[in-house]
């Protein structure tokens, strides 16, 4: 790609715009999550709240996927396919880039299993998805330690912005506990028959 008056390639430029678009619809997706998980929001806005997870889920899969195709066109960094898919690959910070690669395969999983929810259960799909946590996480470090937009105050106040949610859904979530599961209602048995009551005369025919 061709590069601007200023001197920074394009693909720099588009990688760096697509991965802080990435992390902001991630935080908003892991955010949905947790209010679906708290039912902060009452329990008939699950359905919604879940469709809304899943489809910013994708979307911010879609902005990671650009991220990763503008590196491979930096005419700078010279990312290719391994560096972008392999973690530990790059030959430019290679362990913060790892981060970065190991949240788009997490975020991969977890936006496919919604496919496979029903195969799996429903209590092993929400155990699936504690893999969240640490997609948000390396994701925040990958940010915050391998580009230069988010470097001193800025990195701080982005930092505070994207956590103060998710602390807050996280620590109301765990203190707050879930309702027990309701019971079916048995049928009371069938009373037995008194031992004053006189027996009935069975017919027999003739």
């Amino acid at each position: 790609m061709s590069i601007l008056a200023t001197g920074v390639p394009v693909a720099w430029l588009v990688a760096r715009a697509a991965g802080l678009v990435a992390f902001g619809l991630l935080t908003i997706a892991v955010t949905l999550g947790l209010l679906l998980s708290t039912r902060v929001l009452g329990p008939k806005r699950g359905k919604a709240l879940l469709e809304w997870h899943r489809t910013i889920l994708w979307a911010s899969l879609c902005m990671v996927a650009l991220h990763g195709v503008a590196l491979l066109f930096d005419p700078t960094l010279h990312f290719g396919f391994l560096a972008v898919l392999v973690p530990g690959t790059a030959p430019w910070r290679p362990v913060s880039v790892a981060a970065g690669v190991v949240t788009a395969w997490l975020m991969l999983m977890l936006a496919t299993s919604f496919k496979a929810r029903r195969r799996i259960g429903q209590r092993r799909w929400r155990q699936l998805h504690y893999a969240s946590f640490a997609a948000f996480s390396l994701a925040l470090w990958h940010g915050l330690t391998t580009g230069s937009d988010l470097v001193g105050t800025r990195g701080l106040i982005f930092a505070a912005v994207a956590l103060l949610p998710v602390l807050w859904l996280t620590f109301l979530r765990i203190l707050t506990p879930r309702p027990a599961p309701k019971q079916r209602r048995q049928p009371p048995p069938p009373a037995a028959p008194s031992r004053d009551e006189p027996s009935r005369p069975t017919a027999v025919a003739v």
